[in-house]
């Protein structure tokens, strides 16, 4: 059963005034900015019984204009944290509701990858060849294509996998190309990485993701990944990053409100995802999503498109 849906502000300084949701969602001027730290939007989805119609507002949210290409780094804080789940629907969500094109780069191959709940479109290997999906026309950049009304309107909503290969290693300059590629093809790139390499992914990526279960490991796997990207010189990028508490249910609150104690203060918002046992067999549409989860999706979507919206995050240089 899925947990109660409301959004509230977590106050631990009642001394100052509650900054708004615009605030909260925009993110710090600083790192050392103590009184925005101290207050965190936590987003569990939905409305409840006389609010306002908080969908729609997330929606506004999610369609917010940006700057340019973005890309954004989903990170699963432990083995099963549901990673690829949130990567995939997130990226399905910011397609329809952008009613753009939405690559979803598959860098994790393996089981239950990206790969392997959806089609890829192409590979990592043949995009960097120089091959590919036109996401303007639907066809392989290589190949002649008429890019008319009726081709821009087939790309809308669209979400394309890029297929990684264990077998394919890349270096340094790979994901620079990479990089390059998605960003002339693709307003927004989702990002599954793989551990080997995290540090270049974190590099060249604008907002972060922190997923972490809904389970008794959720707090201390949170607090670890902290640590880790703050000794790892990606306090900037952490102090902007959305914690997604996934598979939240009634039977869990326990658990994922110890895992927003330790991410209160760390990061821009806190999004609660319910359990959805649809997810666990495969990648379906956002429309075969309950209510519930199709609401938390839209708020996650609108929380970061709210985020890369503000002004980027500097990037650490890749070495």
């Amino acid at each position: 059963m899925a947990a109660k849906v409301a959004a509230l502000f977590v106050d631990v300084d009642r001394d100052r005034p509650v900054p708004s949701v615009e605030r909260a969602l925009s993110g710090p001027d600083s790192v050392g900015d103590v009184s925005w730290r101290r207050r965190v939007k936590v987003v569990t989805g939905g409305q409840g019984p006389g609010q306002r119609d908080q969908e729609v507002l997330d929606r506004e949210r999610a369609r917010m204009p940006l700057p340019g290409p973005r890309r954004i780094a989903v990170l699963g804080c432990t083995s099963g944290a549901g990673q690829s789940a949130i990567a995939l629907m997130t990226g399905h969500t910011l397609a329809a509701v952008r009613q753009v094109p939405v690559a979803a780069l598959d860098l994790n191959p393996g089981q239950g990858s990206l790969a392997a709940r959806l089609e890829p479109a192409t590979s990592v290997a043949a995009l960097l060849a120089g091959r590919g999906p036109d996401p303007l026309s639907g066809a392989d950049s290589g190949a002649a294509a008429t890019r008319g009304r009726s081709a821009r309107a087939r790309a809308r909503g669209r979400l394309d996998v890029i297929a990684g290969d264990s077998a394919y290693p890349l270096g340094q300059e790979d994901y620079r190309l990479l990089a390059g590629l998605l960003a002339e093809r693709y307003p927004l790139t989702m990002i599954d990485p793989a551990p080997s390499g995290l540090t270049r992914v974190l590099s060249l990526a604008d907002q972060l993701v922190l997923v972490t279960p809904a389970s008794p490991e959720a707090a201390s796997a949170l607090a670890h990944t902290q640590q880790w990207l703050s000794a790892h010189g990606y306090d900037e990028l952490a102090a902007r990053a959305v914690t997604v508490v996934n598979g939240v249910s009634k039977a869990s609150m326990g658990d994922v409100e110890r895992a927003e104690a330790v991410a209160r203060g760390h990061c821009r918002a806190i999004v609660r995802i319910p359990w959805e046992d649809v997810l666990a067999d495969g990648a379906p549409g956002v429309s075969a999503l309950r209510p519930q989860a199709r609401h938390a999706y839209t708020a996650l979507a609108g929380v970061l498109v709210a985020g890369l919206a503000a002004v980027p995050v500097p990037r650490k240089v890749l070495h």
